[in-house]
């Protein structure tokens, strides 16, 4: 027979250009299943893509040995852990609660990874590293390793992805109502997870001109979406990598917008560009660059095969 279980969930997800505290549910629940043998399994539902780090926290355990589990889950479905009892002819009783964090907790990042630069192949923009907001308006403590790009035009350019990875988080909810800005979090955005661990954030999309759908595969140069007006006569997008570093749980909850750090630690990433491989500077002006070479580096034999046929099921 299967219940679900009444639980205390938390989420970090990423919000705007910071990694912030986000009571947003990720739609996964818990149910059991209680066998003749008096056994349980835990077993997990996700209704949206991406890889998150699970926590469960057992107390009052009764004709059990169980404990606390940590796991992370990435498919739609899956089994957790069976608790056993001690005497088979009775029933095992326990209290749970658990916590979830977006992304896999240090991923063997491949930091020599070359990277395309956000927008489409042949165009020239001027990339500027901005600083971390949480650090200048709100006295948090920087993220280790920051590290962001803001892409600024006079038009309405499309951006791109960087790298083959799965759409794990689209916000398409915010209507640009300013033409005055200085900073805002209420900006559309969408998060791509890759295989090595590492997320990527593009911010600063223009509401319903988001071209990608929840879970669908991206490759270098799919186009996402057309950037916002962040001031008058200026469009915005900002860009950064990172991955989840710091997977306790401890006080979390007691974490306030001044004294909240992120768990997650920012990826300075090498671009492929005019003059070769790079990492990039500030106030400088790139040119995107893309190869077959540098498309084709991450395509599975299967999709190599596909791409050869026809190129143009991958833009």
């Amino acid at each position: 027979m299967k219940y679900k279980i009444q639980y205390l969930l938390l989420l970090l997800t990423i919000v705007g250009i910071n990694f912030n505290l986000n009571a947003q549910s990720p739609k996964i629940t818990i149910e059991r299943t209680v066998n003749s043998d008096n056994s349980i399994v835990l077993s997990y539902k996700k209704e949206e893509p991406g890889s998150y780090f699970i926590y469960l926290n057992f107390s009052n355990v009764t004709n059990s040995y169980v404990s606390n589990y940590k796991t992370v889950i990435d498919g739609h479905s899956g089994n957790l852990l069976t608790l056993k009892p001690s005497n088979n002819k009775q029933s095992v009783g326990y209290a749970l609660q658990y916590y979830v964090i977006f992304g896999k907790p240090n991923p063997k990042v491949d930091s020599l990874f070359h990277y395309v630069l956000p927008f489409k192949k042949g165009k020239k923009h001027n990339i500027i590293e901005a600083s971390n907001l949480g650090e200048k308006y709100f006295d948090q403590v920087k993220p280790k390793n920051w590290k962001s790009y803001v892409i600024n035009s006079t038009t309405p350019d499309t951006i791109c992805s960087m790298r083959k990875g799965i759409v794990v988080k689209i916000d398409n909810q915010y209507q640009n109502s300013s033409r005055d800005m200085i900073y805002t979090s209420k900006r559309n955005s969408i998060t791509v997870e890759h295989s090595d661990g590492t997320i990527a954030m593009y911010n600063g999309f223009k509401k319903n001109l988001i071209f990608v759908k929840l879970g669908q595969t991206v490759y270098p140069q799919t186009e996402l979406g057309v950037i916002d007006e962040f001031n008058s006569n200026v469009y915005r997008a900002d860009i950064s990598i990172a991955f989840l570093s710091d997977k306790s749980f401890n006080s979390i909850t007691m974490q306030s917008l001044q004294n909240y750090k992120s768990k997650y630690e920012f990826v300075t990433p090498y671009f492929v560009t005019e003059k070769g491989v790079e990492k990039l500077v500030s106030n400088t002006e790139y040119t995107s660059v893309c190869n077959e070479i540098v498309f084709s580096e991450e395509l599975s034999r299967s999709e190599k095969k596909k791409y050869l046929k026809d190129p143009a099921l991958f833009k």
